[in-house]
């Protein structure tokens, strides 16, 4: 009879929510976004507080209608600053008219405080200032190193 081996798997996992699914195909994140507000029972998601006029300041920085709005999911899905951070860092990289001066500025984290629905504690514009400029830095540093590496 011959001894089957299985090799060792170590898995480090630090912070987030995290599901091991060892037998899955594939795996999918969806975020809703409601255009008007609903009553809690019919719609799993709580609804949002903000208005169309913060979603109007918002567009000023952000062109596309499909990418205000997922954006703005994105952040009401943020449960920390830190999530803040990196979800607008990542917005900084993919949108043009963001850049790294503006989004550590006081104006545009005041537009986008309606937003940060989830986030319980840490919403002072200094805090989310230091948790953007964090995660800016560590995107760059990321990207310069795969780019050395790559």
């Amino acid at each position: 009879m011959e001894e089957i081996i299985y090799p060792t798997i170590h898995i480090n996992i630090y912070g987030g929510n995290n599901q091991i699914l060892p037998n899955a195909t594939k795996a999918e994140q969806h975020f809703y976004y409601a255009a008007e507000e609903v009553h809690p029972t019919d719609h799993p998601l709580q609804p949002h507080t903000w208005n169309p006029e913060d979603e109007k300041r918002f567009s000023l920085y952000i062109d596309k209608k499909e990418e205000l709005s997922a954006y703005i999911a994105t952040l009401a899905a943020c449960k920390t600053a830190r999530e803040v951070g990196e979800a607008v860092a990542l917005m900084c990289a993919d949108n043009p008219k963001l850049d790294s001066r503006l989004i550590s500025t006081e104006k545009f984290i005041r537009v986008i405080l309606p937003f940060l629905t989830g986030v319980s504690k840490g919403k002072g514009i200094d805090n989310l200032r230091l948790n953007i400029d964090d995660a800016w830095a560590a995107y760059k540093k990321n990207k310069r190193e795969k780019s050395i590496l790559g």
